[in-house]
């Protein structure tokens, strides 16, 4: 289980490392890793005229040997990309949807067919 939660941690940051090259002249990404309570963010700080910029981009937390994505303000398909890295489907949460739908959208095999009118 170990070896598996290392691996999980190192895509995890590799992920949100590529958002650290999205800094502006107005704003940076900053990468914040807990790897001891396994907290992982990309935060965009910064200014824009007068007004502060401090937004989570991704939140990205590992819990009970899961990957739960907490928040992805971002258009980018998070789950995908960790699929892509090699993370088992069934490994990842989306833990910003309330419980009831998340076991849906999480296993889409178990929801009812949808009828068209």
């Amino acid at each position: 289980m170990e070896k598996t939660l290392a691996f999980y941690k190192s895509c995890v940051k590799r992920l949100l490392s590529a958002y650290e090259s999205l800094g502006t002249e107005r704003s940076q990404v900053d990468l914040l890793f807990d790897d001891e309570r396994m907290h992982y963010m990309a935060v965009r700080v910064g200014w824009i005229k007068r007004k502060r910029l401090h937004l989570c981009l991704v939140h990205i937390d590992i819990y009970d040997g899961m990957i739960v994505i907490q928040c992805n303000n971002t258009e980018d398909l998070i789950v995908t990309e960790l699929e892509r890295l090699g993370i088992p489907r069934q490994q990842i949460c989306l833990g910003f949807l309330p419980p009831e739908v998340r076991s849906l959208v999480d296993h889409p095999e178990h929801q009812p067919a949808l009828e068209l009118a």
